[in-house]
């Protein structure tokens, strides 16, 4: 961050094309399903709280050389995104596919402690 030189931000943008998909025991030229596409944002801040130039350090806080805390959501924008298909077979032979889900949005905190 310009004028912070204690606080980041991470963003990153993902982004892949739909892919074909075919029944069990199928040839290869039967692939006539496509996934869904894929499309994936997370964000994150980290902040120096200790080890910054010309920061004292008093106590038990003087073992400690750099203390960084973080807080990163994955999957900002919570799309449901498709990594594969379950298929499954009805009673009558027909094939079902069941989309598999990857994770929805998540949140990380972590406490960075170097000695």
């Amino acid at each position: 961050m310009p004028g912070i030189p204690s606080l980041k931000v991470q963003l990153e943008r993902n982004r892949e094309q739909e892919y074909l998909l075919a029944r069990q025991n199928q040839t290869r030229y039967a692939d006539t399903l496509r996934t869904t596409l894929y499309r994936r944002v997370d964000i994150g801040f980290t902040k120096q709280l200790l080890g910054a130039k010309g920061q004292e350090k008093r106590g038990f806080l003087r073992h400690i050389d750099n203390m960084w805390v973080s807080l990163e959501v994955f999957n900002l924008l919570n799309i449901n995104n498709t990594i594969s298909h379950t298929w499954i077979q009805g009673v009558n032979g027909v094939d079902y596919s069941i989309p598999d889900y990857l994770t929805p949005r998540r949140f990380n905190l972590k406490l960075i402690l170097r000695f």
